[in-house]
């Protein structure tokens, strides 16, 4: 049974990662607003008819001709998937360097920023949720309630902007923006990882604090629900020791319901938060995607959607599992 589920679910996972490298490769490669288009919209008219020179004109014809979508679409297609299959994600049309390189110098920095985020909220996030579930109805909980509800409401690049101006421009406790100062070395050294953290701190403090609001709503309404249930009313009758009943009973199986969303956060994590990034001038792979959405250099944008597609997909494989093993009532192959 384990073994044809195990292997159902691998087979699943391969067609759900190359269905949609194919699908997102041909809505960008015929997008009306191709590379060749847009290239095109960007010289004006009369600059286009001042080109005389035939070699210059002919030179910029057969460049766009290479970024038009020609040929059959399924070998263009099935060119495109073997190439990926080889590590290869193409060239990229601004900075005309391989999109693995790109992609390479940038996730190392968003994958510090945002799983130190996530993880630091995740835990915070469940454990006063969990306070807000015991006590709920009180006024501890109401006033925890509303101001997660009211952080949660705030959009992120709201919340950006004004940790950026309040604490970055106005009172200069924190820099501006960038992933480390210009007068250090990068490398394994103390002004080095310093200068990484001080400037990293603005980009965690806002992802956490939005991340936490909801792990500690989600949680709280686990909680209240499991509070509810006969085997811990069973467990009280029992005469078991309040501290194995919020932490074995209730914790451990209020918590259940997160841990999937927990591994899926973390595998979105590595397309990085675009607004984020953008707006503290973060090198990592949000900053890169919406430079080249903006630039519409696509196969940057290619090369960034298909880690994220890999990401989810091979985490929430993990989550099935794994799941099994912090829920012994779930049996794999369920």
């Amino acid at each position: 049974m384990m073994k044809t589920w195990l292997i159902r679910r691998v087979i699943m996972s391969i067609v759900t990662i190359l269905a949609t490298i194919i699908f997102t490769w041909a809505l960008l490669e015929f997008s009306p607003t191709s590379p060749a288009n847009y290239i095109l919209s960007q010289i004006s008219p009369s600059a286009l008819s001042s080109i005389r020179s035939a070699e210059i004109y002919t030179s910029l014809e057969q460049y766009l001709e290479t970024l038009r979508p020609h040929g059959n679409p399924v070998i263009q297609a099935l060119t495109y998937l073997g190439n990926f299959l080889h590590g290869n994600l193409g060239v990229s049309i601004v900075y005309e360097v391989p999109v693995t390189t790109l992609i390479a110098n940038a996730l190392p920095w968003t994958l510090f920023v945002i799983v130190t985020s996530v993880i630091i909220s995740f835990f915070i996030g469940i454990r006063a949720g969990e306070i807000m579930g015991y006590k709920r109805g009180t006024k501890k909980d109401s006033t925890l309630l509303m101001t997660f509800i009211t952080i949660r409401a705030i959009p992120i690049y709201i919340l950006g902007t004004l940790f950026l101006f309040f604490l970055g421009y106005e009172l200069h406790i924190f820099p501006s923006g960038g992933a480390y100062s210009v007068n250090v070395t990068p490398g394994f050294n103390f002004p080095f990882i310093e200068s990484v953290l001080y400037h990293a701190t603005l980009p965690i403090l806002t992802l956490t604090l939005i991340n936490l609001a909801g792990w500690a709503i989600h949680m709280r309404a686990n909680t209240i629900y499991t509070l509810r249930e006969d085997y811990v009313d069973f467990a009280e009758t029992r005469g078991v020791m309040d501290k194995i009943i919020e932490s074995k009973y209730v914790g451990r199986n209020s918590i259940l319901p997160l841990y999937t969303s927990l591994i899926i956060t973390l595998g979105f994590s590595f397309g990085g938060s675009v607004f984020l990034e953008e707006i503290f001038s973060y090198p990592g792979v949000g900053l890169l995607l919406y430079n080249s959405i903006m630039n519409n250099d696509y196969p940057v944008e290619m090369g960034i959607l298909v880690i994220i597609v890999l990401a989810v997909v091979i985490g929430v494989f993990l989550a099935d599992l794994t799941y099994s093993l912090l829920d012994p009532r779930v049996k794999m192959g369920d």
